[in-house]
């Protein structure tokens, strides 16, 4: 007689439950510093991106342009007043001087660029003999060309344009424009594109030099 052995739930080899692999404990570190790292890298790439806009806010426009114009040794159409502040106002008014009539609009983009440099080229030229700066609204209103100048309105005549007829007479159509005009009331050129005050302080050296 054979003796028979009754196989437990235990010792059974078909029966036997195998619990499921618990995760690696070393796994979860690893993703979580994944996220980390490409949370890191986001904020680092969010920040350099803030700095070179910071950067090209700051830094002075680009080199002004001149273009070519039919107004280029004629004399200078009118510019009638009065300016945005109340003031009488008229071009030959400033006769003996080098003028520079800018066309700007607050929604100009290169137009804020350059206003701290015209700011300065205001600063620098106020004596008796200095350039003069005069600004013509393009397309834009009163109100906000109040804003857009803060401290600077009334330091410079700034006359509007409701009808366009001025920037119609100068052949303006994408500001900043500008015209530098000779003491004799002739333009001597057009310059477009944002300004430095150093770069128009060139062109007017170049007039002065040629005899103008």
């Amino acid at each position: 007689m054979h003796a028979t052995r009754t196989h437990t739930a235990a010792e059974s080899p078909t029966d036997a439950v195998v619990p499921p692999a618990a995760p690696s404990p070393a796994g979860r570190p690893r993703v979580a510093r994944r996220r980390r790292r490409h949370v890191g890298w986001a904020v680092s790439a969010l920040a350099l991106v803030s700095a070179v806009v910071a950067l090209l806010a700051l830094a002075p426009p680009a080199t002004q342009v001149e273009a070519q114009s039919p107004l280029v040794g004629q004399p200078t159409p009118p510019i009638p007043g009065p300016t945005i502040t109340g003031q009488s106002f008229s071009l030959a008014g400033l006769a003996g001087h080098f003028v520079v009539v800018d066309f700007f609009s607050s929604w100009c983009v290169a137009c804020r660029q350059e206003a701290p440099q015209l700011a300065r080229f205001v600063a620098e030229h106020d004596s008796p003999g200095g350039a003069r700066l005069v600004g013509v609204i393009f397309e834009d209103t009163v109100a906000n060309i109040r804003g857009f100048l803060g401290s600077e309105l009334g330091r410079y005549p700034v006359v509007a344009d409701p009808g366009g007829r001025i920037a119609l007479d100068y052949g303006v159509d994408n500001p900043p424009e500008k015209y530098l005009v000779a003491p004799n009331g002739v333009i001597f050129e057009k310059i477009i594109g944002p300004v430095t005050a150093a770069g128009l302080d060139r062109q007017i050296a170049k007039a002065k030099a040629q005899g103008w």
